[in-house]
């Protein structure tokens, strides 16, 4: 079972005709039609399926034109990607051949361009080690080829689980699984560890099906992409109230920072966190560094520093008063301020994610690939 042909010394294949047009190409008596592995006489076939494929008129006498053993649908999952890539005017080769910078020799399941961009998509339909597909994976980053892959998922149960190390998502390693299921439609194949986004949620991922020639659609053109988990950063802004300074040689009215409140960014989403804010004594050095230098001036109030306290017996962050710089120590704090017609917040800025909230075992690498809407 071959996908492309010589019609009358030119290359055709199979996956770029629709069923009508493939039924003329059939009946055409006047071309001559050869095999692209051999050059002898080839005919025109449509599997049980729907794959449109070339094959020899006569059995070859050698093995050299087998296909490998594949499947039929391993076959027809090629065949579907091939065409939709097709549609989407990419130029398509199969088995494709190509080296590393260093010699290393890869063939491609399917292989395509498309202006400056080189894909390729690999249909595993037999179990692989992520050993050996990290070793394969890396072969075409050295050659400047994105590939991705379309692992078989063998039971219902378990169609949308990518498993042990593949688990593990990064941007390097782009692994979906795939699930045919049979008491379903033969010719429909959905893919699965696609997500999309939730809105005013804690959990902002809800994982996705989609069937195999949508999603290959929307991988080519940028719509899914891989979102990292934690952010670099994460986003903080300040509650301040007005309160008269205690001091009687000066009684003018300033403003205190009371709380600090905190959104981390997951898969590029803002979630404020329940009781996620601290007082303003627990800020380290680069957060105090960041309210002062850009919300103290935006919001008049005298920039936090270390201050001694008699009363509490030591030095902590804390306010000053503006106007004459008397300490506005913890006392001055109304924890339950919301009341207070005073109280504004300020807009958020970004600070530095030291990674306190990652879950044990994943990094700033970890990721999700997500669909998202233009």
């Amino acid at each position: 079972m071959a996908f492309s042909c010589n019609k009358d010394n030119q290359t055709i294949y199979g996956f770029q005709y629709d069923l009508k047009d493939w039924i003329t190409l059939k009946e055409n008596k006047a071309s001559v039609f050869e095999m692209t592995c051999c050059g002898n006489q080839a005919i025109l076939k449509t599997s049980k399926l729907g794959t449109q494929f070339f094959a020899h008129k006569v059995k070859p006498k050698t093995s050299e034109c087998s296909t490998g053993g594949e499947s039929a649908e391993h076959i027809h999952i090629k065949y579907l990607v091939m065409k939709e890539l097709d549609r989407n005017g990419w130029a398509v080769e199969v088995e494709k051949r190509g080296a590393t910078p260093n010699g290393e020799e890869w063939i491609a399941d399917i292989y395509a361009e498309k202006g400056k961009a080189k894909i390729a998509i690999e249909v595993q339909w037999s179990p692989q080690t992520f050993i050996e597909t990290s070793r394969r994976q890396e072969k075409y980053a050295q050659s400047g080829v994105r590939c991705a892959w379309l692992l078989r998922s063998g039971s219902m149960k378990a169609r949308d689980a990518i498993v042990g190390d593949y688990a593990y998502s990064t941007k390097d390693m782009p692994v979906f699984s795939i699930y045919k299921n049979k008491k379903q439609d033969e010719h429909t194949y959905v893919v699965y560890n696609v997500n999309k986004l939730k809105t005013n949620s804690y959990d902002p991922l809800e994982p996705i099906a989609l069937e195999l020639e949508y999603f290959i659609k929307n991988l080519v053109s940028s719509r899914i992409k891989f979102t990292k988990k934690y952010s670099l950063v994460k986003r903080m802004y300040l509650e301040i109230i007005k309160q008269n300074c205690w001091n009687k040689r000066c009684g003018g009215t300033t403003k205190i920072v009371t709380r600090m409140y905190f959104k981390e960014i997951v898969f590029g989403v803002e979630i404020e966190y329940l009781f996620q804010s601290e007082a303003i004594d627990d800020c380290d050095d680069q957060i105090l560094e960041a309210l002062n230098t850009q919300l103290a001036r935006a919001y008049n109030f005298a920039p936090l520093r270390r201050r001694y306290s008699k009363t509490v017996g030591g030095s902590y962050v804390a306010n000053s008063c503006i106007h004459c710089d008397a300490l506005m120590g913890k006392n001055f704090i109304s924890y339950y301020n919301d009341k207070n017609p005073s109280m504004i917040k300020t807009h958020c800025i970004d600070i530095p994610n030291k990674g306190d909230l990652i879950e044990q075992g994943e990094s700033f690498e970890f990721g999700k690939w997500i669909m998202r809407d233009r």
